[in-house]
């Protein structure tokens, strides 16, 4: 099965120079715990609730001034929307991630992918715990 047949596809991005606390509320608003960051329609990088409570919020800093490119993680972690589940299970398996952006051939984004959606899928429910235990392991 491929990504494209199971990921999330209500995803939305935000710009490098957006403020933390702009993403903050959009994480808030559609309930999610990772934007895809952009420069001039490119993915540059990605920031997640954690990324904003660890590299932002733990400093002191003013989140209403704070641009996300100083908190995103720079080395993104995406794959592309024909991979197998397979594949991706094994990438979050490796680079202990929870959640994926998925990305066509363009290196565009055109969704998200969680250990929610594998469990979802039926077919992956062992493979969706196990990839949460490695995963939660330090």
């Amino acid at each position: 099965m491929q990504l494209k047949e199971i990921m999330t596809t209500d995803y939305h991005v935000i710009p490098h120079n957006a403020t933390i606390q702009e993403a903050a509320k959009m994480m808030r608003q559609y309930d999610v715990g990772l934007l895809p960051v952009t420069e001039n329609g490119r993915m540059i990088g990605a920031v997640t609730d954690r990324d904003i409570i660890v590299r932002a919020v733990a400093d002191g800093g003013d989140t209403a001034r704070i641009p996300v490119s100083k908190a995103m993680t720079a080395s993104l972690v995406y794959t592309f929307e024909d991979a197998e589940v397979s594949e991706a299970a094994q990438l979050m398996e490796d680079r202990h991630v929870r959640r994926l952006i998925v990305a066509n051939r363009a290196r565009q984004p055109v969704g998200v992918v969680s250990l929610g959606d594998l469990a979802r899928t039926g077919d992956n429910d062992a493979l969706a715990a196990e990839e949460l235990r490695v995963v939660s392991t330090p």
